[in-house]
């Protein structure tokens, strides 16, 4: 219900004259990005339109910038590439936690909420790894597109009109995002239901109102 309402949220700025590069959506699955897609372009009069939203997962939409930006996309590891390096980490500081428990802690530290579990020579010791690859991993991806939006955002990096899907599964980072996104925008659309929040262990937002009033 809530992707549907998403859409529908969409077509009725379309059919207000708002052009399609002005709206973006943000979906937390590509899945949802791409029924969100499809079912706009089946409808006639939003079939040209809906090829030009921006519309993807925050990942995808921070990729899509980060190569626009720099004429190429960025080096991003994958799941099996970061417990490589995880697990090197772990055997370099002696850490007794698993590879993936790291990459966990992590996580939480970039996106906003540190639990305190990790050393820091950890931490500092899988962030090493990382650069020296020459990559981001899948927090880095979110934190070097707002790195730049937030020092000198470059042209046509706001959305005017912004549609967040899932909002109850949103991070302080994201949150960040958000913001960043919207700027001085004309509206901020987000639909949400804390009763169905499922990434509390990534670091979502516990109050979707107060989050709301953040934004």
């Amino acid at each position: 219900g809530k992707t549907r309402t998403l859409i529908r949220r969409a077509a009725a700025l379309l059919e207000k004259g708002v052009p399609p590069e002005a709206i973006a959506a943000v979906t937390f699955t590509n899945r949802a990005a791409r029924e969100m897609r499809e079912r706009l372009g089946k409808e006639p009069a939003f079939r040209k339109a809906a090829k030009k939203l921006t519309i993807g997962t925050f990942h995808a939409i921070c990729l899509r910038l980060l190569e626009k930006w720099d004429g190429h996309p960025p080096a991003v590891l994958d799941e099996g590439e970061a417990l490589l390096l995880a697990e090197e980490a772990c055997r370099e500081t002696g850490w007794s936690g698993t590879a993936r428990r790291l990459l966990q802690e992590v996580s939480a530290v970039k996106s906003g909420r540190a639990t305190g579990a990790l050393p820091p020579e950890a931490a500092e010791s899988y962030q090493l790894k990382v650069q020296a690859a020459g990559a981001l991993d899948y927090d880095d991806l979110l934190i070097e597109t707002l790195r730049r939006l937030e020092a000198d955002p470059p042209a046509g990096t706001v959305f005017p009109h912004l549609l967040v899907d899932e909002f109850q599964d949103v991070n302080p980072l994201q949150l960040r995002l958000l913001r960043a996104w919207n700027r001085e925008g004309e509206s901020l659309f987000v639909i949400g239901d804390p009763d169905q929040a499922i990434y509390g262990f990534r670091g979502a937002h516990p109050d979707v109102q107060s989050a709301l009033r953040e934004a």
